[in-house]
C-alpha cells in the first residue's frame, strides 16, 4: 500500500468515527466463532404475552391462552390468578393490582389481586367505560348500567375488600344519557350532557353543579371548573363554588368568531378554541381557527390558525393541534402537531425525511427520531431542547420498541444485525448519545409490549418466536441494562 493510499485510508476511518454532535458510530457486533449464529437471549416465560411489571420488579403479569398469570421475580413460577385481562395497574410496592378485561357487548370484568394470594377478586362483570383508581389504590371506581338504562357510579374500597366479601357502593345514579366518568386525585367527575357532578370518594359526598352553560371544563385534579359562553370565560373553585376569575376573549377584527370547546391541562390555565371567518375571506372559504390560553391575567393567543384539543403523551397531559388548511395555490398543507401542557411545541406529525418517531421520554423533554432516505443509510437523532446527538447507522434502521430509560441516560432499541453467517437477526442495543452497546440477540421478532424498569435497569420484552416443531409461539425476555 502506498503512503498516499494509507493516508486516505486513515482519513476515511477517522471521518467514519465522527458523528454529528461528537457521537461515535455504531460498534461492531460481537465476534462469532466459526461463523455460527449468536446464541439468543434466554426467555423467562413462553407461550405468554407481557402485561405488566411493577416498579419494584417483584412481580410480572402475563397473558396466556387460559387467562392472566402472576410470576414472582426474579425466578418464580407463573400462577393463574384471573381470566384474560386487557390492562393492569400495580402499586409501586407490587402488593395490589387492579386489572380489567377487554369490553364485550359494552361491558368488562374488573379484578383486584393482592400479591401472594392464589386468585384475584372479581369486583364487577358489567363495568362500562374506564376503570379508575387513585395512585395508592385506596379505591376502584367505574360505571355500571341496569336494564332500565340507569347508570351508577360504583366504588370498591380496596383496603376492606376480601375474597367473597368486597361490597360495591353506589355513590351516584343517573337516568339515561351517555354519562362519562373521570378522576382527579380522590375526586370523581360525572358528566351527563351539560349536567356535571363532583364526588369526593373518601366521604362519598356528592356536589351537584347542575347544568353548566356553554362549553364546560374541569381541571385535572378537579380543584377548578368552569365554562365558556360565546367569548366569556369563567373559572370557579370546586371546594367553595366561588368564582376565581372571568375574562373576555378579544378577536381583533373577527367579530363573528365563536368558541367551539374548552379544556384544562393544569389547575390554573384554560384553553379555549374558537372559529370564525377570516378577515376579508370570500364566501365559501373554510372557517379559520385559533386557540387561546386564559389565566388570572387574561386571555392571549396560544396557537393562531390552529384548533387544539386535550391529549395525552406518555401518560402526560398535552394537546393536539390541527392547523387550518392552506387555501393558496400550490402551498404545502400543514401537518397536525403536539404541544405540552404549557403550550410549548413538541413535534409535528410530519417531518422531512423522518421515517420513525418521535419517541418521547416520560417527561416529554427528550425525544428520539430516525431520519433517512430510500437507498441511503439512516441516522438516529436524540434531541433535548436545543441540543441534539446523532448516531449514524450501518445496518437496517431500528424499529419498535425504542424506549428511554427512566433517568434518560440511555435508550434501548431493536435493530437487526448481519451476523457472521450473512443472516440478519434481531438484536437489542443501548445508546447513551456517545456509545452503542449490543445487548444480545432475540430469538424472534419484538412483540407488541415492552416495559423498562429502573433499580436495577431492566428491559422486559414480548417476542414472536418459532417453536422447535415449526409452529408460531410467543416468549417474554428479560434483559439487564
Amino acid at each position: 500500500m502506498t503512503a498516499q493510499r494509507r493516508t486516505w485510508t486513515l482519513l476515511g476511518l477517522l471521518l467514519a468515527s465522527l458523528g454529528a454532535a461528537h457521537c461515535r458510530d455504531p460498534v461492531d457486533p460481537p465476534p462469532v466463532e466459526g461463523g455460527k449464529e449468536t446464541p439468543p437471549l434466554p426467555a423467562m416465560a413462553r407461550d405468554a404475552r407481557l402485561l405488566q411489571v411493577d416498579e419494584a420488579q417483584r412481580v410480572l403479569l402475563s397473558i396466556r391462552a387460559d387467562g392472566t398469570y402472576a410470576q414472582e421475580l426474579p425466578d418464580g413460577a407463573p400462577v393463574r390468578i384471573a381470566g384474560a385481562a386487557e390492562g393492569a395497574d400495580i402499586t409501586g410496592d407490587g402488593q395490589t393490582t387492579v386489572m380489567w378485561s377487554a369490553e364485550a357487548d359494552g361491558m368488562r370484568t374488573v379484578w383486584l389481586w393482592r400479591r401472594g394470594t392464589p386468585e384475584a377478586i372479581v369486583l364487577s362483570q358489567k363495568a362500562r367505560g374506564p376503570v379508575l383508581h387513585d395512585g395508592g389504590q385506596s379505591f376502584v371506581a367505574f360505571l355500571e348500567q341496569d336494564d332500565a338504562g340507569a347508570s351508577a357510579v360504583r366504588v370498591a374500597r380496596i383496603p376492606t375488600c376480601l375474597p367473597g366479601d368486597c361490597v360495591l357502593q353506589t355513590l351516584l345514579q343517573v337516568q339515561g344519557g351517555t354519562p362519562a366518568l373521570r378522576r382527579g386525585g380522590t375526586t370523581l367527575s360525572l358528566q351527563n350532557g351539560a349536567h356535571r357532578w363532583f364526588i369526593d370518594v373518601p366521604t362519598g359526598a356528592v356536589k351537584d353543579l347542575g347544568e353548566l352553560p356553554g362549553h364546560s371544563f374541569v381541571s385535572p385534579a378537579m380543584t377548578r371548573y368552569g365554562w365558556v359562553e360565546h367569548d366569556h370565560v369563567r373559572l370557579f373553585d370546586s371546594a367553595t363554588g366561588a368564582q376565581v376569575w372571568e375574562h373576555d376573549i378579544t378577536h381583533d377584527n373577527y367579530q363573528t368568531w365563536i368558541s367551539t370547546h374548552a379544556f384544562m391541562l393544569s389547575e390554573e390555565r384554560v384553553y379555549v378554541a374558537s372559529e370564525g371567518d377570516g378577515l376579508g375571506a370570500p364566501p365559501g372559504v373554510p372557517k379559520s381557527h385559533s386557540t387561546y390560553a386564559c389565566g388570572a391575567q387574561g386571555c392571549v393567543s396560544a396557537a393562531s390558525g390552529e384548533s387544539c384539543y386535550a391529549a395525552t403523551l406518555k401518560g402526560q397531559l398535552a394537546m393536539w393541534c390541527r392547523p387550518d388548511p392552506c387555501i393558496q395555490i400550490r402551498c404545502p398543507q400543514p401537518s397536525p402537531s403536539y404541544r405540552n401542557s404549557e403550550g410549548a411545541w413538541l413535534y409535528s406529525e410530519s417531518e422531512f425525511q423522518r421515517v420513525f418517531g418521535p419517541v418521547l421520554s416520560q417527561d416529554l423533554k427528550d425525544s428520539l427520531r430516525i431520519y433517512g432516505e430510500v437507498g441511503q443509510l439512516h441516522r438516529l437523532e436524540w434531541r433535548r431542547g436545543e441540543q441534539s446527538w446523532t448516531l449514524n447507522l450501518d445496518a437496517p434502521y431500528p424499529s419498535a420498541p425504542i424506549q428511554f430509560l427512566p433517568d434518560k441516560s440511555r435508550v434501548v432499541f431493536h435493530q437487526q444485525v448481519f451476523e457472521a453467517d450473512g443472516i440478519a437477526r434481531s438484536h437489542l442495543w443501548t445508546w447513551d448519545r456517545f456509545r452503542r452497546v449490543d445487548l444480545g440477540r432475540l430469538d424472534g421478532a419484538p412483540g407488541p409490549v415492552s416495559i423498562v424498569r429502573d433499580n436495577p435497569p431492566t428491559f422486559y420484552l414480548d417476542t414472536d418466536v418459532v417453536n422447535a416443531d415449526g409452529t408460531e409461539g410467543t416468549a417474554i425476555v428479560r434483559v439487564a441494562l
